[in-house]
């Protein structure tokens, strides 16, 4: 009942968010010169996806309908766009899905960009992660059954970005806290492996509650100041999007067995980031990006790993285990300083484009009771090809836990039919060997009897 709840007030919110986006565009146009209808373009796009699954009992995993229509509005010294998606997935009889993913007004200065709105912000240079691209919020619900391109929905966000010559500066602020869209508990794309406790276990989403500590502001200073290198330097006081499971053990259920209730928890934090890219001689390129979060939040336990083990199968062993959770404030979670690191290189090979990519995150001042690991590297590959002239476009994409030693691999190619008319074909494997539900960290183990094959026809207009 408390999560159906949280799901109701999240879906007024974001209608109410909807709404204040959309009065705030049209009172801003209306004082806009005449000019503003003399030049619009209406494009859109219309996808049809089914996904099947490889294994166990071969499933159809997504089935949807994406209808895109993106508006351009060109005025003098500015330009409206807004970008809206009708998606119907009716693999399960689901309704229509109405979405407004960006709506925004430019404005254009001598030296300066204006941007007001719901908008997509790019800030990174990793192909299988995020580490300082994390302020467009992007919607994981169907994970990767998802085109990169239709992950992201746009953050509500005052844009400004100012050119001197070699150097820009870009200050993003943003007044409300935008969460990703996480699956359902009941889904199979939940990120958290669901454990098999004889206790009634429950999550809980974060309060969308708006208050003055939600405010979050982002700098960037970017220099292309050398023909071989580009470099950008970013301050920022945001929420991190991964989520830390704040623990309320409730032991007074009258008639009822004590419940455990994991509840999404974000906190404000100041971070400094750098990224660069090194052009070394005409066929290799590096790539280097970090991210340093000073209170970054991690779910510890007050119990070894063993004992909870223990208690998954014993009703009578789980009862005694929880009572040694106390009520806490804190809700069983720490504030570490926390590091995500890349270094990556690209280069081509037999016409064909190479990436390669390791990461490494670190927590700081670390406690042996966090349940995530003080070190957790992993690697991506991406390789890319085109033949017939680009009307075939071949990708893999794959990446490597390291401790888990699960990884994900991503087959898939492109087809131009004709122009504006697309195939896509392709495969999402997932593999890894079983693992404690006690892990503290994201793991492509647990997703593989949803490994799949997918076709898309997508028709550009």
């Amino acid at each position: 009942m408390e999560i159906k709840i949280l799901n109701l007030n999240y879906r007024l919110f974001k209608i109410r968010h909807l709404f204040c986006i959309l009065a705030s565009l049209l009172i801003f146009a209306s004082y806009l010169p005449s000019k503003v209808n003399a030049q619009s373009n209406l494009t859109g796009i219309f996808k049809n996806y089914h996904a099947a699954q490889t294994t166990g009992d071969y499933e159809i995993l997504s089935a949807r309908n994406r209808l895109q229509f993106q508006l351009t509005s060109g005025f003098d010294r500015g330009n409206f766009f807004s970008d809206i998606d009708f998606v119907h997935r009716y693999q399960d009889g689901r309704e229509f899905e109405l979405s407004l993913r960006e709506a925004y007004v430019d404005l254009f200065f001598t030296d300066a960009d204006l941007r007001i709105g719901k908008q997509n912000i790019l800030w990174g240079r990793a192909n299988g992660g995020f580490v300082t691209d994390i302020l467009t919020p992007v919607d994981l619900r169907e994970f990767l059954t998802q085109d990169p391109e239709d992950l992201r929905f746009g953050l509500t966000s005052l844009n400004a970005t100012y050119y001197n010559d070699a150097h820009t500066y870009q200050i993003i602020v943003s007044p409300l806290f935008q969460k990703d869209l996480i699956p359902d508990p009941s889904s199979r794309w939940f990120p958290v492996q669901t454990l098999p406790s004889p206790l009634p276990l429950r999550f809980a989403e974060y309060d969308f509650t708006p208050t003055i500590s939600d405010f979050q502001f982002a700098f960037k200073y970017s220099n292309r100041s050398l023909s071989w290198m580009d470099l950008d330097l970013k301050l920022l006081r945001w929420k991190h999007p991964m989520p830390a499971y704040a623990i309320n053990v409730n032991l007074i259920n009258l008639g009822e067995l004590p419940s455990v209730t994991l509840r999404e928890t974000y906190q404000n934090s100041l971070m400094a980031g750098m990224s660069a890219s090194i052009q070394a001689g005409s066929n290799w390129t590096f790539t280097f990006e970090s991210l340093f979060v000073q209170e970054r939040l991690f779910t510890f336990l007050p119990v070894p790993i063993s004992l909870l083990e223990d208690a998954l199968t014993n009703l009578p062993a789980a009862i005694q285990l929880v009572q040694q959770f106390d009520l806490r404030d804190d809700g069983y979670i720490k504030k570490k300083p926390w590091l995500n690191s890349m270094i990556g290189a690209q280069t081509e090979m037999f016409n064909t484009t190479v990436s390669a990519q390791f990461y490494l995150e670190t927590i700081f001042n670390y406690d042996e009771d966090i349940l995530s690991q003080q070190y957790f590297p992993y690697a991506t590959l991406l390789a890319t090809r085109s033949f017939s002239r680009d009307r075939l476009r071949i990708l893999a994409l794959s990446r490597y836990n390291f401790y888990a030693e699960d990884y994900w691999l991503q087959l898939q190619g492109v087809y131009e039919i004709s122009d504006g008319f697309e195939l896509s074909l392709g495969t999402n494997l997932f593999a890894g060997d079983d693992f404690t539900p006690f892990y503290g960290h994201f793991t492509f183990a647990q997703f593989r009897q949803n490994s799949f094959i997918f076709a898309q026809i997508a028709l550009f207009f």
